[in-house]
């Protein structure tokens, strides 16, 4: 019995190949799956095209831009997805999306098999082949280029004897989405060497960016951004909005040597201007609006969030626990941040909320001051009392040591 598959199809060399060589290897009748997430060249129709003429018997583009923001973006916003505390996830959470959509449809098209074009060296493969599962168990999930060993060389050559048109590829390996553009390969492979000029493509290297720095002002309900310099936008066109502004100041490149699931060391460097703004903003709102306790367990809760993202659990119940802690925290976090941006940094130059923390009057020292100085000696008294305690418990024992 012929089986049917559903390709995540980019239209590049990999998926090409791989469209074809599943009709001529398993006899397998294919439906292309093309997604838009953002990503900076998507010529849906000609790539919807490309996959007609290899012999698709069904294709499909669909732009899922709105739904990345909404069901994805936003929630590593409320997290503070940061993997390693640098990596703002832009690969990561795509891939759980991707995968959403890819099930759906199988089901929709009677397939029995997922194929994507993921090597067994990446991050990727797992990413996809978790959330498919979780999602949906009985279906097979193929990887051409890890299952049947495929290379660059020999996919070129496929592609030359079947008539397949390719483009072919830069001097880097590239993956963007709204939300980030990931870099890797050739020059960055050698750590020793700084991020080339030529990496750089949403973000203006810092030293050629301009002399005045720019200024903007996020505005926060709940944690998520909803305007840009007073004008209330979509969380996708906010995010493209941003990733102009902040790339053209230079800010939001990241030079990451990360350890991947599969145990390898990668030198990555990632372009997130609008991720990174927005993350330094909401951390500073948070804040402002949380006590201590909460930003501690929240802090423990980001990293622990990062983590499950970044090696694939997206599906995972547990990660539905902590989006609950985070949405709760995240009702308090309402406000407005101003961040200056120059030359590669970014700072916060002023911020306010309705739901603030601070206090003028128990922190200020000048004479509006009307905290009661008088209470604090018998607070230090019995807040060091624990420690005092022990330390000359410890040192008497000593010292009876020595005399004996």
């Amino acid at each position: 019995m012929v089986k049917k598959g559903l390709l995540l199809y980019s239209g590049g060399l990999d998926t090409s190949v791989i469209l074809k060589m599943l009709q001529d290897k398993l006899n397998m009748d294919v439906v292309a799956l093309t997604l838009d997430i953002g990503q900076e060249e998507n010529d849906l129709k000609a790539i919807s095209d490309k996959a007609w003429k290899l012999g698709a018997v069904d294709v499909i583009s669909k732009d899922v831009k709105t739904k990345f923001a909404k069901d994805f973006i936003s929630k590593e916003i409320k997290a503070d997805g940061l993997y390693d505390g640098v990596y703002p996830l832009s690969t990561s959470i795509a891939r759980p999306l991707m995968s959403q959509e890819a099930v759906s449809y199988a089901e929709q098209h009677d397939c029995d098999v997922i194929v994507h074009g993921c090597t067994g060296k990446g991050n990727d493969q797992v990413r996809f082949e978790v959330s498919i599962k979780a999602l949906n168990c009985d279906l097979e999930v193929i990887a051409p280029i890890r299952d049947w060993n495929l290379n660059r060389d020999n996919e070129m050559e496929y592609a030359r004897k079947n008539g397949i048109p390719v483009k072919l590829g830069g001097k880097y390996s590239t993956d963007e989405n709204l939300w980030g553009r990931s870099v890797e390969g050739s020059d960055l492979e050698d750590p020793r060497n700084p991020v080339p000029e030529d990496a750089y493509s949403w973000i203006t290297p810092p030293y050629l960016s301009a002399n005045e720095p720019l200024e903007v002002a996020i505005k926060f309900e709940e944690g998520l951004p909803i305007s840009l310099d007073g004008k209330y936008l979509t969380p996708e066109n906010l995010i493209a909005k941003l990733n102009s502004i902040a790339g053209s100041a230079g800010f939001g490149g990241i030079d990451h040597l990360e350890d991947r699931v599969t145990g390898i060391k990668s030198r990555e460097f990632y372009e997130c201007p609008a991720a990174m703004t927005i993350l330094t903003a909401h951390k500073a709102l948070e804040r402002m609006t949380l006590n201590k306790e909460e930003v501690s367990m929240k802090n423990i809760l980001d990293a622990k969030w990062s983590d499950l993202v970044y090696v694939g659990l997206w599906f995972d119940p547990i990660l539905d626990h902590i989006n609950a802690f985070e949405n709760s925290v995240n009702a308090n976090i309402t406000g407005e941040v101003r961040l200056q941006l120059h030359k590669g940094n970014c700072r916060v130059v002023g911020m306010e909320s309705q739901n603030s923390l601070y206090n003028y009057e128990t922190s200020t020292y000048g004479k509006m001051d009307i905290f009661d100085q008088s209470m604090a000696k018998g607070f230090v008294n019995i807040f060091g009392l624990q420690t005092v305690n022990t330390t000359k418990a410890r040192r008497n024992k000593i010292q009876e040591l020595v005399r004996n």
